[in-house]
């Protein structure tokens, strides 16, 4: 399996600290959730000129670094939750009552939607009607 796909907590931690390359973006955005960098720039509050320039080895924006790391510990729980990563990633490209009808995805956007979007999976996971 390819390691950039392999969200763990210490690959996470990881990934904060030294930045998050084009490469490990790319394969978390276009591979598992099969969105453009237009869709993702909309979410992360940047712009597709400023992803689209980056070179593989270069590090993304701090800000679009912030949300994937959300999108990657929200996948992680999610995968936990659902059984399996496509479960997790239709759950959270659905828009949801419970975040005025966003999507987790577009929650993921702000540190509170993010909290959000782990609040309820948290009453998922435990079985509080959600």
């Amino acid at each position: 399996m390819n390691r950039s796909l392999v969200f763990t907590p210490a690959r996470c931690m990881e990934m904060a600290e030294d930045g998050i390359r084009k490469t490990d973006y790319n394969n978390l955005i276009h591979v598992v959730f099969k969105y453009t960098d237009k869709d993702f720039a909309v979410i992360a509050g940047t712009s597709v000129r400023t992803l689209a320039r980056l070179k593989p080895e270069q590090n993304i924006p701090f800000r679009a670094a912030e949300v994937t790391i959300s999108l990657m510990r929200a996948l992680k729980k999610a995968t936990e939750i659902f059984g399996s990563k496509e479960n997790a990633v239709e759950w959270l490209k659905t828009p949801n009552k419970l975040l005025d009808d966003l999507s987790p995805v577009q929650a993921l956007s702000s540190r509170f939607g993010a909290e959000e979007v782990m609040n309820i999976l948290g009453r998922i996971q435990y079985g509080v009607y959600s």
